[in-house]
């Protein structure tokens, strides 16, 4: 009897440790070797800015509405950023209809806490907040915009710089939500005048230590251009400064 006992406890000790535990999950590394790492309980509570504060727990859906920001495909998870009160969040998604949206739309998202996987030195698991969907429920401040100034706002480099079209493209969207929601008197005088017509100048340049790409807004007359807004954008953050020419300081513009 002591015989079969001991067979049975080594038979068991054996099965338990060619298996995963509950707590772990099985990848494939850049090796192709197998690694355990840990892995989040469906009760583990998670939290986002989004709706600050809550518990959230992994897997489940939730809507709300927000204000969106940009789109962006160029990583390794493509990145729906919106704004949810004074917090500007990025979620990870493989929703295909942002071309329907301009920045400043306010939008109803559906969305989950979900997992990433980051491959490279250290990999790594996480959870973070994934777009399922998305649909506009009012028109931003651009889209208004848009729809009333309906001439084409041209662009010029005035250094050597060359600038890819997304890049200007990227920049053109950044000019016309700054004229839909500037506050400078001098803007919304020329907004105003139906006999305006807008361009805008790009070059690098720094300030105070940093990297900025310049933008000149101007009213184009007969071949002539009247500055009417300097826009610094840094490099680096890519937060949007306007240039307050009476104090030679940046103010940012949110």
């Amino acid at each position: 009897m002591k015989y079969i006992s001991l067979l049975a406890a080594l038979f068991l000790f054996s099965c338990n440790d060619q298996k995963t535990t509950s707590s772990e999950i099985s990848v494939k590394t850049a090796a192709n070797k197998e690694k355990k790492i840990p892995k989040a309980s469906q009760e583990e509570a998670f939290f986002s800015a989004i709706r600050p504060g809550e518990r959230l727990n992994k897997g489940k859906e939730y809507s709300d509405e927000v204000e969106y920001v940009e789109y962006d495909d160029n990583g390794d998870y493509n990145l729906f950023t919106i704004k949810k009160g004074k917090e500007t969040i990025a979620l990870n998604t493989n929703f295909e209809g942002t071309a329907a949206f301009l920045r400043g739309d306010i939008l109803e998202i559906t969305w989950k806490i979900d997992t990433t996987y980051s491959a490279g030195d250290g990999e790594k698991l996480d959870f973070t907040p994934w777009l399922i969907k998305a649909k506009k429920v009012k028109d931003g401040s651009l889209s208004l915009f848009k729809r009333k100034y309906k001439k084409p706002i041209k662009y010029y480099s005035t250094g050597e710089e060359q600038y890819t079209n997304s890049f200007v493209e990227y920049l053109n969207v950044l000019v016309e939500y700054y004229l839909a929601n500037s506050k400078r008197e001098l803007v919304k005088a020329n907004l105003q005048n139906p006999d305006t017509n807008l361009v805008y100048s790009i070059e690098n340049g720094d300030k105070d230590g940093r990297s900025y790409v310049i933008v000149g807004i101007s009213n184009e007359f007969e071949n002539h251009t009247s500055i009417i807004q300097w826009l610094y954008l840094d490099n680096e953050t890519r937060k949007l400064y306007e240039y307050d020419l009476a104090n030679d300081t940046l103010i940012e513009f949110k």
